[in-house]
């Protein structure tokens, strides 16, 4: 699911559509988690450990499975039991099984707290959908994911954006409030309502005035991440182009080798 937010029909239907490079807030947040490209694959491998990974997707899911519900209904399902079809196994993904079962307990814990007064007699209006939408000014196309985003009551206010972290990073929190602010601007002419982040294994959560964050700034940060994310892509091209030739190399020698 998901497109384009904040479409207007074109004066004139013959002019083309100008065509940006896409930024994608997934692989800026892979980025500043330690990740980097994988070789030969084209995608951003993340750094974090492997059962964070795995505890992010069930969160992930769960979210998606609980907030699909009606209002009603939600009432009637704890999410825990949600939780526990996604959760993954004991694998050797954990470092130990004490480890296994205090990330579980703290995680559960945490959604079960979060959701018993999250919005109760609300539907969100955009639920694991990915948007885009052209910004001109800084020569690209934004897109995000929002895990969960609510309408807003407030006058000139859009959305009231939520961001369920297992562990929170300061500098994903920052790059994703900024960014959120740009989409919110071009999608929707107006700031968001708030901007919420949750960390779930040590219950932090920072709450964010959506109109409290100047435009300009965002504008600024958002420009020197695609940015970085151009010269990281162009740095991943090199080295893969590197070991092409290396492995290029390797053949020519051995074929000299045995003729």
């Amino acid at each position: 699911m998901g497109g384009a937010a904040g479409s207007r029909t074109a004066e004139r239907s013959e002019a083309p559509a100008v065509q940006y490079s896409r930024l994608n807030d997934f692989r800026v947040e892979h980025i500043m988690l330690g990740g980097a490209e994988s070789s030969g694959s084209g995608t951003a491998a993340t750094g974090l450990p492997r059962w964070r990974q795995q505890v992010q997707y069930a969160v992930g899911h769960t979210l998606n499975d609980f907030y699909s519900l009606q209002p009603e209904v939600r009432r009637e399902t704890p999410i825990q039991f949600l939780l526990e079809r996604r959760w993954p196994s004991k694998g050797d993904a954990f470092p130990s099984l004490m480890h296994y079962w205090e990330v579980k307990t703290a995680v559960t814990d945490e959604l079960m707290r979060r959701a018993s007064v999250n919005h109760l007699q609300e539907i969100p209006v955009l639920l694991y959908e990915q948007w885009h939408v052209p910004v001109p000014e800084l020569g690209i196309e934004l897109a995000m994911i929002f895990q969960l985003a609510w309408n807003s009551a407030v006058p000139g206010r859009c959305l009231s954006i939520q961001k369920f972290m297992v562990s929170g990073n300061e500098e994903v929190i920052t790059g994703f409030l900024h960014m959120a602010n740009v989409f919110c601007h071009q999608a929707y002419g107006m700031p968001a309502d708030k901007v919420e982040v949750y960390s779930l294994l040590d219950g932090r959560q920072h709450i964010f005035d959506g109109a409290g964050i100047p435009l300009p700034e965002s504008l600024d940060y958002v420009r020197l991440l695609s940015v970085f994310m151009k010269q990281e892509e162009s740095a991943a091209r090199m080295l893969k182009y590197g070991e092409r030739r290396s492995e290029q190399d390797e053949l020519v020698h051995r074929g000299y080798g045995l003729m």
